[in-house]
């Protein structure tokens, strides 16, 4: 998935903000698509753990950068966590040039009820045994990403919200839709 997201978005040469990089996962895709990835993170001690120099501290719904210096933008598992994700996205969407691309990966919410309460169902269960296989009672806290799941807008609210706030978005479901790579291209 975050292949799939970095090969969309990135191109070489270009400077690539990492939109919640954690520990620096997904830029070190980018750095090896060769694009030039510039980290953003709430946590220092995730920018810290990244090892690459150009990090900055900051949130999502307020961007230290000027406007349109970005050629593109990546996030992995991360913009489901702003608080404010339209602010957030407005944000995003103030830093990227015109025509750049932005691609998430993501825990996705299928439209379709079904869908939506078998992901659930898997959200709930199968990461807390999983944890609890690998890591003992400690591993149990995986079951926490169900609580995730809850807050996750379905996958059409969100393609919708990207298009009104960026530009014209096409989402790649897998695993019945609880998996998405989302790609979205500003508008010039």
């Amino acid at each position: 998935m975050r292949e799939e997201a970095v090969a969309f978005a990135s191109r070489p040469g270009g400077l690539v903000l990492d939109f919640g990089s954690g520990p620096g996962t997904m830029s070190r895709v980018v750095d090896k698509a060769r694009g030039n990835p510039i980290l953003l993170d709430a946590s220092k001690i995730m920018l810290k753990a990244s090892g690459f120099p150009n990090a900055v501290q900051a949130v999502f719904e307020y961007l230290p950068f000027r406007v349109g210096v970005f050629d593109s933008a990546v996030s992995g598992f991360a913009v489901r966590d702003a608080h404010d994700l339209p602010l957030a996205l407005a944000q995003l969407s103030r830093v990227l040039k015109p025509g750049a691309r932005f691609a998430i990966a993501d825990l996705g919410k299928p439209d379709d009820a079904l869908r939506d309460v078998a992901v659930a169902f898997y959200m709930r269960t199968v990461p807390a045994i999983i944890g609890l296989a690998t890591a003992g009672r400690v591993g149990l806290r995986y079951g926490s990403l169900y609580d995730t799941y809850l807050l996750v807008l379905h996958n059409s609210q969100l393609a919708d919200l990207l298009a009104r706030v960026i530009g014209p978005t096409e989402v790649h479901e897998t695993q019945l839709g609880g998996a998405i790579v989302v790609k979205c291209t500003k508008r010039s």
